[in-house]
């Protein structure tokens, strides 16, 4: 009985319970790969994807669901907005058994080869994140991606046929003033922020990537990102029209987590 209390208690160090943790949700099967979408409402919408689709349940940000592709149970979980709820999301879904994360976010481009609609492949992380620097604290080592992953969302990419190029992102501690945008609508934002993410060869500006990849690092989970161009910084253009690309990026995650589990010793 004393063993079995002491597995329900929670401490402030790990503030778990009975194999629960704080946070997320817990599904009854934990899927060996997860699906990271920002929005928990990008949650649902994975049901156009995967069949058997079900929610397991939400707390504060973090919404989950888990359905099916073909024979294989893949879940998905929102981050929310920025690094701080992407940690929590990474480590708690890696105490729970997960094996694979791939981030199905947003960008904003800044290549001038990357259209509204393309997708970018992360292979490296521009270094940026305080929160990333907590559990990568050399800043000359990179944060990459797992290169598994980023091969199997390349082949995702080919087969769906869409259009598609693996790069670089730098992962934002904010969105306004930390992207470069003004925090009124008549203000003035600073280009020049743009130009030092660039010339530091980020192919893309979002928020959670680099947060995630390094957090997996030291959670032994593998993990990779996938990002749709829904905004373009240098021509100042904004995807409206993001049903199709959503639905594509679930699909470019679920066949690669689909093929990462069934693939030998995943």
């Amino acid at each position: 009985m004393a063993a079995f209390m002491a597995m329900m208690d929670r401490s402030a160090a790990w503030p778990w319970r009975g194999g629960r943790p704080p946070h997320l949700p817990r599904p009854e099967t934990v899927p060996k790969a997860f699906l990271l979408p920002g929005d928990p409402a990008r949650v649902d919408f994975a049901s156009s994807v995967l069949h058997d689709f079900v929610i397991v349940g939400q707390n504060r940000e973090f919404r989950m669901g888990c359905g099916y592709l073909g024979d294989v149970l893949i879940g998905v979980c929102s981050t929310g907005i920025g690094g701080a709820s992407a940690e929590i999301a990474t480590v708690e879904l890696a105490g729970m058994g997960a094996k694979f994360l791939i981030r199905t976010g947003g960008c904003g481009a800044l290549s001038e080869d990357l259209a509204l609609g393309d997708f970018l492949i992360i292979d490296e992380a521009v270094r940026n994140s305080g929160v990333a620097a907590i559990y990568a604290p050399d800043a000359d080592m990179p944060v990459c991606a797992d290169t598994e992953i980023s091969e199997a969302l390349v082949q995702a990419c080919g087969f769906l046929g869409v259009p598609a190029r693996r790069g670089r992102c730098l992962t934002a501690d904010g969105y306004y003033r930390a992207q470069g945008r003004p925090v009124f609508a008549a203000g003035q934002g600073n280009s020049s922020l743009l130009d030092e993410f660039a010339a530091a060869g980020a192919d893309a500006v979002e928020m959670e990537s680099e947060v995630i990849l390094a957090v997996a690092a030291v959670c032994g989970v593998r993990a990779g990102a996938v990002l749709a161009v829904h905004a373009h910084r240098r021509s100042d253009g904004w995807l409206e029209d993001y049903e199709k690309t959503q639905h594509d990026l679930i699909s470019i995650g679920a066949q690669s987590a689909a093929h990462l589990i069934k693939a030998p010793n995943p």
